[in-house]
């Protein structure tokens, strides 16, 4: 899948505890971001659909 790069900006100590989850999870931030995200649609559109 093709990746596009996007400027945001978000709390700084939510993006510390971002930094020190991905590195629990031995993945880095972006990719932590990411899940996020997909979890969130995810739980979104299962809701929709009910």
């Amino acid at each position: 899948m093709a990746r596009k790069n996007i400027n945001t900006t978000i709390d700084e100590d939510l993006y510390k505890e971002i930094r020190m989850l991905a590195l629990q999870k031995g993945i880095n931030a972006n990719d932590l971001i990411e899940e996020g995200m997909k979890y969130i649609l995810e739980r979104e559109s299962k809701k929709n659909k009910s």
